[in-house]
């Protein structure tokens, strides 16, 4: 598909333009100036370095050291990490930015980018205070020298994230931990060097409606420790060209200062982190409604069909109008979200309702970009297809759109 204008045909020029680029657009009073410029400069980069070869990336499904060290000479990974380590002291809106401006063109460089950044700011929260610590990973994870995943999902959990099989035992001043990790991304990337990993310590206890729960802590764990291994990575609908693999962990040894905050407290610390993560995935799904409105955009501009500009047919237009209100909804919903949170103010549940309206939202939006693309829209090259393929997994990852109506509904008072 190539661009032969900025507005589309048969669109009358008296007409008010959308203003769907423009930096205000749909939260103003969510964004200052800083986050502007930030935008600006993360719209470069998007446009030199990340979308040439998106599609080619994507097809081949391999992951790109040389654009994800790109990012981190940005400074991407590092956004909500303090000044002193060489991070970005940024506010979360900052990371939704990034996020969705990086989801406009490639998702599977947004969600690189999203694990590595709040996993960088997790660790700096249960390592607090430990500056030894944080002084030797989180200058390296900056700049994604050093990547750092997140290893809470197991085959057996799903949803329930707190099932958790893979345990931690101690062993004189050391924990043993046995066990396995899937779906982690950025596992097995050049850069990755190390797992949040959260283990069940302890004995059981009666949990929530009667099952008996093992506490879970977290640990930092290398992954060149032995015992330690990599699965093959898998073979994915979507995010194709993002690293993911499974870990397995053999009677691995670590030492006592592998454990990150307090024992037996890893997964409360996993469910609060988790809460104010849902923004970043609310914005990526943002930016994909907005990928597939820029290309079909460009696409009904570029067609005629009986005569007409592709544009110009009515029901065309509406599905294009269509698309364009599904990502002004997701897109006020998400900022509105992480001002709140970037202003202390309580988002539990606005972070699933973000969660869940622009997820679904883009889902949506891709559907409707696909259909309009038409044939085009079933190719493997085209920015639609790439879109299409990567929105399914958002109504999925960091909790599925069933356990954000769980989360809203126990909001307003019922007993789910």
């Amino acid at each position: 598909m190539t661009q032969t204008s900025d507005r589309p045909s048969g669109i009358d020029p008296e007409l008010e333009p959308d203003t769907l680029d423009d930096q205000d657009y749909g939260v103003p009073w969510a964004l200052e100036d800083h986050h502007r410029d930030w935008q600006t400069t993360l719209r470069g980069f998007c446009e030199r370095e990340v979308a040439p070869g998106a599609a080619e990336r994507s097809i081949a499904g391999v992951f790109d050291a040389d654009l994800a060290r790109a990012a981190g000479r940005l400074g991407a990974y590092g956004l909500l990490a303090d000044e002193r380590y060489g991070g970005g002291g940024a506010d979360l809106r900052t990371l939704c930015l990034t996020a969705e401006e990086l989801a406009r063109v490639d998702s599977s460089l947004a969600v690189t980018v999203h694990v590595q950044a709040i996993s960088v700011a997790l660790l700096a929260h249960l390592a607090d205070g430990r500056e030894d610590l944080l002084g030797e990973v989180l200058p390296g994870a900056c700049t994604g020298e050093t990547f750092v995943s997140f290893g809470l999902t197991e085959p057996t959990g799903g949803s329930d994230a707190g099932n958790i099989a893979t345990s931690a035992r101690r062993d004189g001043g050391d924990w043993v931990i046995s066990g396995s990790k899937q779906f982690i991304t950025n596992s097995g990337t050049p850069f990755s060097r190390y797992v949040i990993l959260f283990a069940a310590t302890g004995d059981a206890a009666p949990g929530a409606n009667g099952r008996s729960r093992r506490p879970v802590s977290a640990f930092l764990v290398p992954l060149d420790a032995p015992g330690v291994t990599v699965g093959a990575p898998y073979a994915k609908l979507g995010w194709r060209s993002s690293d993911t693999h499974p870990l397995f962990f053999d009677e691995v040894r670590v030492p006592g200062s592998a454990l990150l905050g307090e024992e037996g407290r890893g997964y409360r610390e996993a469910l609060g982190f988790l809460t104010w993560a849902r923004f970043p995935i609310a914005a990526m799904s943002t930016g994909l409604a907005l990928g597939c409105l820029d290309d079909t955009r460009r696409f009904v501009a570029d067609r005629t069909s009986f005569g007409t500009p592709l544009g110009g047919h009515q029901g065309v237009a509406f599905q294009v109008a269509d698309i364009a209100a599904l990502a002004a909804t997701a897109r006020v919903m998400t900022y509105d979200g992480a001002w709140k949170y970037d202003h202390g103010l309580p988002i539990a549940k606005e972070a699933a309702t973000a969660k869940l309206v622009a997820s679904e939202a883009a889902n949506k939006a891709a559907y409707l970009a696909t259909e309009v693309a038409g044939g085009y829209g079933f190719m493997a090259d085209t920015a639609v297809t790439r879109h299409y393929q990567d929105a399914r997994i958002l109504t999925i990852g960091e909790g599925t759109s069933e356990v954000q109506r769980m989360l809203i509904a126990r909001g307003l008072g019922l007993p789910v």
